[in-house]
């Protein structure tokens, strides 16, 4: 169950998802792209698809993208401090939340 989506207070704050590249493609467009030139990364229409894609637990992916969301607005609030709270015990090496 979604912490974040489910929650009335956060009702007002639309989320930024993870826009790592992985999901611009179909997996038609990387086996075209997987010639013999492409040794680590593929090459389709002029973009480069990523290397390795990180598999985040449901609620992780969840937390960043609310956490995008009130960075982008600079929103300073007690849910925002929770936030930014929950990502860093899900996450301490996560540097660019501590600069929240």
């Amino acid at each position: 169950m979604s912490k974040y989506n489910s929650d009335p207070a956060w009702a007002s704050v639309t989320p930024i998802p993870l826009d790592d590249g992985s999901n611009r493609f179909t997996q038609a467009d990387r086996e075209n792209a997987a010639g013999d030139d492409a040794m680590t990364t593929a090459n389709v229409a002029n973009e480069t698809l990523p290397l390795a894609t990180i598999a985040y637990s449901e609620s992780y992916a969840e937390a960043t993208a609310y956490l995008r969301a009130v960075m982008a607005t600079n929103e300073m609030s007690d849910r925002a401090l929770a936030l930014t709270e929950d990502v860093i015990r899900s996450n301490p090496a996560h540097y660019t939340v501590w600069y929240v």
